[in-house]
C-alpha cells in the first residue's frame, strides 16, 4: 500500500502506540524513523553538555522505536537523527527520501479549557505533499477495516477519496463517504440508485455530483460497497459523531474557497477550521491527504 513510511518519533507513549498501529497495518513497508533535536529555541543556550544530553535522548528514542519494530517482526528500518526545527526537518526528510506517508502525534496540549494542535503537527500538514497519519490518542492496535471519508466533493478532495477506497480494498473493509456541503437540517443516507442516476442531492453543484459519481464507479470497479451520507448543517459535529463507528478517518486538506488557493503564499491557510476541529475532537487516527 505505502512503500516508504516515515515515523516522526519523540519517544512519547502516543508515538510508540502509533508505531505499533502503523506497523500492524502496513507490515510490508520500508520504515524510516526520525528524531529531531530541536535547536529552534534561541532563549535556551545549547551548551556542549546540553547537546550531548539531547543527542543521548534522541538515540534512546530511536532505539525504543527500533525495539518496537523488531518485536513486531519488522526489520526494514532506516534510523536518522536530525537537528533544527522539527517540522522543517520532517518535511525535508520526506522529500529527500521518497516518503509516501508521514506518521506523527499531534503533540496537542490539554488543559481544563484548551486542546490545541502542536505547531510541529500544523507545520507538517501545511507543507507536506504526502499523506500524514495523525494520532491524538492511544488507540487499539488493529487493522482499520471501517473507514470514514468526509468530503466536500470538490476537485481538491478527489485524491483523498481514491485513497480511502484503495485502503478499504487493502484492508478488505468498508467505507462511508460523508458529504460536508449541501446538507440540510438532518443527515441523509443515499441509495445506490441515487448514485447511479446522479439524483441524490439536488443542491450540490454539477461538478460535485460528478466527483461523487467517479468515486462511486471507482469503488464499484474495486468491489467496494460505497455508502454515501450527507451531513446536517453542523459537519464538524456530524463527522466526530460518525467517526465513533469507524476505525480511521481519511480526509482531504483540499477544499473550495480563496483561502485554500492562497496556501502557497500563506501556508496557515492550508489547514481549515473544519480540519482543525476534527483533529482536536476525534478519537480516531486521521489520515490527511493534500490535493
Amino acid at each position: 500500500m505505502f512503500e516508504n513510511i516515515l515515523i516522526a518519533t519523540d519517544d512519547s507513549q502516543l508515538v510508540k502506540n502509533a508505531i505499533k498501529y502503523t506497523a500492524n497495518a502496513f507490515p510490508d513497508a520500508n520504515y524510516h524513523v526520525l528524531n529531531v533535536i530541536n535547536t529552534s529555541n534561541k532563549s535556551v543556550p545549547i551548551t556542549d553538555i546540553l547537546m550531548e544530553d539531547l543527542k543521548k535522548a534522541s538515540r534512546m528514542a530511536i532505539k525504543d522505536a527500533e525495539d518496537i519494530f523488531n518485536e513486531m517482526g519488522i526489520k526494514k528500518i532506516k534510523k536518522s537523527i536530525g537537528k533544527g526545527i522539527p517540522s522543517e526537518e520532517i518535511v525535508s526528510y520526506s522529500q529527500k527520501h521518497g516518503i509516501d506517508l508521514i506518521v506523527m502525534g499531534t503533540q496537542s496540549k490539554t488543559g481544563t479549557q484548551t486542546h490545541e494542535i502542536g505547531r510541529t503537527c500544523l507545520h507538517v500538514l501545511e507543507h507536506s505533499h504526502v499523506p500524514v497519519l495523525l494520532f491524538d490518542n492511544i488507540v487499539e492496535i488493529k487493522k482499520p477495516k471501517k473507514i470514514l471519508h468526509p468530503s466536500s466533493g470538490s476537485k481538491y478532495s478527489m485524491r483523498a477519496g481514491y485513497l480511502a477506497i484503495k485502503l478499504t480494498k487493502y484492508f478488505d473493509g468498508e467505507v462511508e463517504v460523508l458529504i460536508t456541503q449541501g446538507g440540510g437540517e438532518t443527515e441523509r443516507t443515499f441509495k445506490e440508485k441515487d448514485l447511479e442516476n446522479l439524483t441524490y442531492l439536488e443542491d450540490l453543484r454539477l461538478e460535485t455530483e460528478h466527483a461523487f459519481k467517479k468515486l462511486y464507479e471507482f469503488a464499484k470497479n474495486n468491489d467496494i460497497h460505497y455508502k454515501l451520507k450527507s451531513c446536517s448543517i453542523k459537519p464538524d459535529k456530524d463527522i466526530v459523531e460518525e467517526s465513533k463507528k469507524y476505525d480511521l478517518i481519511v480526509g482531504s486538506m483540499g477544499r473550495p474557497g480563496l483561502k485554500y488557493k492562497l496556501r502557497k503564499i500563506y501556508p496557515p491557510f492550508a489547514v481549515g477550521e473544519l480540519e482543525r476541529e476534527i483533529i482536536v475532537e476525534s478519537k480516531d487516527p486521521i489520515l490527511f491527504v493534500e490535493d
